[in-house]
Formats: structure tokens, C-alpha cells, sequence
């Protein structure tokens, strides 16, 4: 499935024409319930909605859960709409597509994740307007779903939203501590799409390109945004997207979610803790763990090249150089001082950090004794 995208300033003013193109009349609008109106995104998008009948849902946490999904399937029973708009971060974004898939689908989100039948009816037209640059999941084909503390990808195709509107002005007021955690979301998106077992030479650019405009703009983007560096980082979020949608995510992702699960860490933070972790870890391959079936020798060129997108002189320097890169941007690198303060804790992440698909996507072979001492080690 292809996607249109309009990326750029004030990219939204391609709307109307948009929704005349699919003889749009009623719209679903999801929201987040504060920002919304903070981005500037009520203000820009409503005039381009006029005579349109909208439906807006806002009703619903960060990080979606399941009960946020069907309470939404309920609350939307009799509801009509000729396509969705999603405006947010990636929470937004996601919950507008299960509610959107799920609906069309006529299907129970716990029935999908026990069965996950391949042939599903395609959902209406989903047109996605990021409000952080983070998540990417405006150029995806799966959104993120918790049941209880567990978190699940609910995959397929039509999940893709059919066109991507990339507007910087919509992140403009997006507060220091999330722009840090969504730039850190997106770093760490890049560098393991490009050290995934599934990486190809598509995803690898698209990784390569997103490294480089992040790394040369995201302290700006935190500590001194200006246009310049908003569009950037908006434009690396989306890139980095674009890579995880071919090869998905790693190790590091699979660790964040207790993190964030059990310890309230914000999604893009806990992924940033372990991130320098597993680039020296994968640099350490051996013909042994290896799961990378194109060999050792080509996942340990593959990190080195990492070492020089960062610009380190080896392993260890690049590793410090993303910790320091953390700790400039305003997040803490130690799990002490996030609430992760016993070998209770520990056990805790180990026990729900090994999400099968993102360890095996990894290119070293990861045990719980190693991510054991990983985690005590980061104490």
C-alpha cells in the first residue's frame, strides 16, 4: 500500500483538497485532549473542515490500551464517517487507526490478537497529522496496543495511513522534555532499523538520512528551536518511520515498554537508556550469537558504520557520545534516579522485556542474564 505525503511548512493547507479528492463529507477527527488546541492545530485545521460533519474523539490515554479502544468502538457505535483524521502524537495517531481498523473490521481487538486472520476489509481513508516529531506513526502499518502491563503491535497493511501531512509548525510548542524524549524515539528508531536482522538498502537510506538530521539539529531543537530545526527533526521523525515500517524495531524498543509500563517512563526515554548499551553490545557479535543470517563480519561493519554516523572514533566513544547526547538534551541516564532502584525492579523489566519479535529482530542473540547485567550495570 502506497502513501501520499505532503511534507513541509504549513503542509495542512493541502487538506481541502485532499478531502475533495475522496468526496469527503463526514470526518472522525482523533485528538489528544490538550494538544489539540496547544500545537495550533484546532486553530489551523477547523476553517479547512467547513462544511464538512465531524465527529471528534478525544477521549483516551497516552500509550492506547485496550479499554481505551473498545470504550471508543462503543461511544462510536452509531457514528458515520467517510474518512478519519488523526492530529497528535503518536498515541493519537495509533488510536485513530485501530479505532478505524477495528470498526471497519467489526472485530473485538483481544479476538484480533488471538487470531490475527490475514484477510481484513480495508478501513476508510486515514489521513495522519503528527503534532511531535517522534513516534513516526504516520508512516507506519501498525500502531501500539497495551492489555493490562503487556504491549502489542497490531500489524497490517491497511493500517498504513493513506496520506501523511509532516507540518513543523504543528510541533512549534511542544514542551522541551517531550521534544527530547520524541527526538531521542526517532534516534533510536533509525539506529536499530539500520542494525535490524530484516534491514535492506531501502530502509538503511532512509535510517542514514534520519541519523544525520538529527544528530545535526536535535540540541537546537530542545535547548534553542527554531524553524529550521523543527522542520528538520519533523522531517528525520518521518524517515525514521519510513525504516521501521520495513524492518521494525529491536532490542532497545523491546526493553522501553516495562520501562514505561512499570515505571511511567516516557516512551522515548526509556528507549534512549538502553540505546548506547546495544550498540556496543551488537558491536560484539560472535559467529556464535549472531542472528543476523547475512554473518558476524557484516553485522560488526554494519555498527562501525553507526560509530561514524555519530561521529565516534570507536565503539566506546560513540557509545559515550549518545549518553552525553541524552544528558544534554535534559533526560536522565540512570535508572536509580527513574524510580528502577531494586534487584526487584530488575527482575521486573527482564521478566517483561523479551517481546519475541523485537528481540529476535536483533542482530546479537540477547539472554536474560545478559540484560541482567545490562540493567545493573545502568543502575
Amino acid at each position: 500500500m502506497k502513501q501520499t505525503e505532503y511534507i513541509g511548512s504549513n503542509s495542512i493547507s493541502k487538506l481541502p483538497s485532499i478531502l475533495k479528492q475522496t468526496a469527503t463529507e463526514r470526518l472522525l477527527v482523533v485528538t489528544g485532549k490538550k494538544s489539540y488546541i496547544s500545537s495550533g492545530a484546532q486553530e489551523k485545521l477547523e476553517p479547512y473542515l467547513n462544511g464538512c460533519k465531524i465527529v471528534r474523539f478525544s477521549d483516551f490515554n497516552p500509550n492506547p490500551k485496550i479499554e481505551d479502544i473498545q470504550k471508543a468502538l462503543k461511544t462510536l457505535k452509531q457514528a458515520k464517517w467517510d474518512a478519519v483524521i488523526a492530529v497528535g502524537g503518536g498515541s493519537v495517531i495509533d488510536t485513530a487507526k485501530l479505532i478505524n481498523f477495528f470498526r471497519e473490521n467489526d472485530i473485538e481487538p483481544t479476538d484480533y490478537i488471538k487470531t490475527k486472520r490475514a484477510a481484513y476489509k480495508k478501513p476508510k481513508p486515514l489521513v495522519a497529522i503528527p503534532t511531535t516529531a517522534g513516534s513516526g506513526s504516520e508512516a507506519t502499518s501498525f500502531a501500539v496496543l497495551y492489555v493490562g502491563k503487556q504491549k502489542y503491535s497490531i500489524e497490517h497493511e491497511t493500517l498504513l495511513p493513506e496520506v501523511a501531512i509532516v507540518d513543523p509548525t504543528l510541533t512549534y510548542s511542544v514542551p522541551k522534555y517531550i521534544t527530547a524524549c520524541t527526538a531521542m524515539d526517532a534516534l533510536s528508531q533509525a539506529i536499530e532499523s539500520y542494525w535490524c536482522v530484516s534491514s535492506n538498502n531501502e530502509s538503511k537510506t532512509y535510517s542514514r538520512h534520519s541519523i544525520g538530521l538529527i544528530l545535526s539539529n536535535i540540541e537546537n531543537a530542545v535547548n534553542q528551536p527554531d524553524e529550521s530545526t523543527r522542520q528538520a527533526m519533523s522531517n528525520a521523525a518521518h524517515l525514521a518511520g519510513k525504516a521501521i515500517n520495513i524492518t521494525k524495531t529491536t532490542a532497545p524498543h523491546a526493553i522501553s515498554y516495562p520501562l514505561t509500563s512499570f515505571f511511567q517512563i516516557a516512551h522515548g526515554h526509556a528507549v534512549a537508556l538502553t540505546l548506547p548499551l546495544f550498540l556496543e553490545y551488537n558491536a560484539n557479535v560472535t559467529d556464535q550469537d549472531v542472528l543476523d543470517v547475512r554473518g558476524s563480519e557484516y553485522v560488526r561493519k554494519t555498527i562501525n558504520e553507526i560509530v561514524v554516523f555519530v561521529g565516534g572514533e570507536g565503539i566506546d566513544d560513540a557509545k559515550q557520545r549518545i549518553r552525553h547526547l541524552t544528558s544534554k538534551i535534559g533526560l536522565e541516564t540512570r535508572l536509580s534516579r527513574l524510580g528502577v532502584k531494586s534487584k526487584e525492579d530488575i527482575e521486573t523489566i527482564v521478566a517483561n522485556g523479551f517481546n519475541p519479535g523485537r528481540i529476535k529482530n536483533n542482530p546479537r542473540l540477547l539472554t536474560e542474564d545478559i540484560l541482567r547485567d545490562m540493567l545493573c550495570n545502568l543502575r
